[in-house]
């Protein structure tokens, strides 16, 4: 797009990441930060308005919920944040509440706007967003297991030392404890998991350390947003460059592995429409059975 304005809603911790790195990557002409808390929200514009003589980008600026109603990309990080001894399935009906409240707020949208849920339980918030947006279900994407992907290519890269980006693979299903790593889809240069590690101990200490990286930062920092902000800026990115990308986003899920009726983490691919269709990957049956246990768990959430 000619000329893009991104908004997004929550200026804490991974909002004010998710606007830096934003800036940075210059993907919007103009970046507007939204916050119930306008002494924060100000705060942090004026941290990074001091960064505009570096990079490309217009302008970033403060605003209002009003202000989200034109713009072309909304990402909505606003919420409770996990504290150490929850799960993120904790912190449903609080969260649901403030998404309500905001989408009351910043509607009627551009038919052509695209919403980023990035807010925890991230899949359970993405399902609410596309109930009460009036927009296509496509339209409304969450950063699913993007993340876990990441760190799933971060571990296997480290540990075989290859250059991570070669790693391909996908964490699938909940962003939280019931995901799980498909490793029927990990190759790294073009090269199967199975073929480059034999030891069942690895493939397990792989995913429990995937699985339990966000609680280790949690207890360590109090909260997790460098990571996450990189993987909405390339999400951003894809969107606004009508790339055409396949990523792994909590996208709503009809016949998928068998799957139906709920928004859970798989590769989808994503352009300028927002999820244009979701990836046809064969999964072991292991892995379906997964999927399914997951799906379960979260359509507990939905009433």
């Amino acid at each position: 797009m000619e000329s893009t304005k991104i908004a997004v809603i929550g200026a804490g911790s991974v909002g004010s990441t998710v606007s830096y790195t934003l800036l940075l990557k210059n993907l919007a002409s103009e970046i507007v930060l939204i916050d119930v808390n306008e002494v924060r929200e100000e705060g942090e514009v004026m941290d990074m308005h001091d960064a505009l003589p570096f990079v490309e980008t217009s302008n970033i600026k403060r605003g209002d919920f009003a202000d989200a109603k034109d713009a072309d990309v909304i990402i909505i990080t606003a919420g409770l944040t996990q504290k150490s001894g929850e799960t993120r399935l904790d912190l449903v009906q609080k969260n649901k509440e403030i998404i309500q409240s905001i989408f009351s707020q910043i509607s009627p949208l551009k038919t052509s706007t695209i919403v980023i849920m990035v807010t925890n339980p991230v899949d359970v918030m993405t399902h609410v967003a596309q109930e009460i947006s009036d927009l296509p279900a496509n339209q409304v994407i969450g950063t699913g297991t993007g993340l876990d992907t990441a760190r799933l290519k971060s571990a296997i890269g480290e540990l075989l030392n290859v250059h991570i980006p070669d790693v391909e693979g996908y964490v699938l299903g909940e962003h939280g404890d019931s995901g799980f790593i498909a490793w029927s889809t990990v190759r790294v240069g073009g090269v199967g998991i199975r073929e480059l590690i034999t030891d069942p101990a690895v493939f397990e200490k792989i995913e429990n350390d995937v699985k339990q990286e966000a609680y280790n930062i949690i207890s360590k920092k109090g909260a997790t947003f460098y990571g996450i902000a990189s993987v909405v800026a390339d999400l951003v990115g894809t969107i606004v460059l009508d790339e055409s990308k396949i990523m792994p986003v909590s996208a709503r899920v009809d016949n998928w592995n068998g799957i139906s009726g709920v928004c859970m983490g798989v590769p989808a691919v994503i352009n300028r429409s927002g999820v244009k269709e979701l990836w046809n990957v064969a999964l072991e049956p292991s892995e379906v059975e997964k999927l399914q246990k997951s799906a379960e768990i979260l359509k507990g959430y939905l009433s």
